[in-house]
């Protein structure tokens, strides 16, 4: 491990990018996450006559439901740490909100399934504009070589 002369830890060249896709695709695994078991939790409150193991599974469904809301949330607050814009951050959180909270509004409906074919193409849209737009790294390196252009050209 190197070091600097005031005690930090230098990273090599090719270490922050590995971090960032790390960290992007571990975010992009918990979007994705929690739309599964949101569209996991709708099949299973899915149901046309009232049965025991009906409203077994639709209680299941429903806590499926909670889940993947939960971690569309902490995506979205996760996209929104890492500067993300907040419209972006709006998208992915828009299941959560619409899905998540008709579920828990109107438990024998179909608002919950509908209000999904809205959302669900909401919260893609808001994960790839989070991949696209989530780059600071690259960002501080074309910076720092536009300003050292700018100053060769000066001299």
């Amino acid at each position: 491990m190197t070091t600097t002369k005031f005690g930090e830890v230098m990273t090599p060249s090719w270490g922050r990018p590995l971090l960032w896709v790390a960290v992007l695709v571990s975010r992009s695994a918990l979007i994705v996450g929690g739309l599964s078991l949101i569209g996991i939790g709708l099949n299973q409150t899915w149901y046309f006559e009232p049965t025991g193991e009906a409203l077994e599974d639709a209680r299941v469904g429903r806590l499926l439901i909670l889940a993947g809301a939960v971690a569309l949330i902490a995506a979205a607050g996760w996209a929104r740490w890492m500067h993300t814009p907040i419209w972006a951050c709006i998208l992915v959180a828009a299941p959560a909100a619409l899905v998540g909270g008709l579920s828990l509004l109107f438990e024998n409906s179909l608002f919950p399934q509908l209000s999904a074919l809205v959302a669900f193409p909401v919260a893609l849209a808001g994960l790839i504009s989070g991949i696209v737009l989530a780059r600071p790294l690259l960002r501080a390196g074309s910076a720092r070589r536009n300003a050292s252009v700018g100053r060769h050209e000066s001299d």
